[in-house]
């Protein structure tokens, strides 16, 4: 299960482009380090202007931010699916998880 493994990914986002000197709208790919988590399970945690979420990956409790929220504060219910997430920095370990990890698949 990876926690944090080091990867590199394609990334496709908007970006500007050039006709001459117009500009327009386009999609850009490029090949950018992430680091890979799979969380089982995970929750989110909204605080002002920040949207923070919290989630296991194995026996270990990671905490880590993305995106932006107006307003809000308090803990949404554990989630028991399997999240498959890439961040753009490590995730921030806080502790144990409060569950069993999953058995392995197969």
């Amino acid at each position: 299960m990876p926690c944090g493994d080091r990867e590199k990914v394609s990334i496709t986002e908007w970006g500007t482009c050039w006709w001459g000197f117009i500009p327009y709208p386009c999609k850009k790919t490029s090949i950018k380090t992430r680091y890979h988590y799979v969380f089982n399970p995970y929750r989110t945690r909204l605080a002002f202007f920040q949207k923070k979420y919290e989630g296991c990956c194995g026996s270990t409790l990671y905490e880590w931010s993305e995106g932006f929220a107006i307003f809000g504060t308090g803990n949404g219910p554990w989630v028991h699916v399997t999240l498959d997430k890439y961040l753009e920095s490590t995730a921030k370990s806080i502790g144990d998880c409060p569950f069993n990890p999953p058995p392995p698949i197969g």
